[in-house]
């Protein structure tokens, strides 16, 4: 079975935003996989993914890749895996728990 939704994560020093963050995706109505790259941060956000967030795939960066490249590092990683769908989630927001059921009847509907 191909694997249906990613959601993938830049984190860079985001320990006050990863909480809600990552708990959104818990209340989603589509179950997601989480891919999270994190830029080389000081403020415990790598650890806390590992402790909180274990079903998590998690990539450390020793260095601050960039925004861009760090999120082609999980986009590389969805397409090898054949994830039918991506989504960019900033470590600063949320998603409301319809928000990919929502986008995914959208794509349905017009798919071109």
């Amino acid at each position: 079975m191909r694997n249906q939704l990613l959601v993938i994560i830049v984190t860079y020093n985001g320990m006050k935003w990863l909480e809600r963050c990552l708990s959104s995706l818990r209340l989603s109505t589509v179950p997601s996989d989480v891919y999270s790259v994190d830029n080389g941060s000081t403020d415990g956000s790598q650890e806390y993914i590992r402790s909180n967030f274990k079903d998590a795939i998690f990539v450390q960066s020793e260095e601050n890749l960039g925004f861009g490249k760090a999120n082609n590092i999980g986009l590389q990683y969805a397409y090898e895996k054949g994830y039918e769908y991506v989504y960019l989630l900033n470590q600063d927001a949320w998603v409301f728990p319809q928000t990919f059921e929502r986008l995914i009847a959208a794509m349905a509907s017009a798919p071109e």
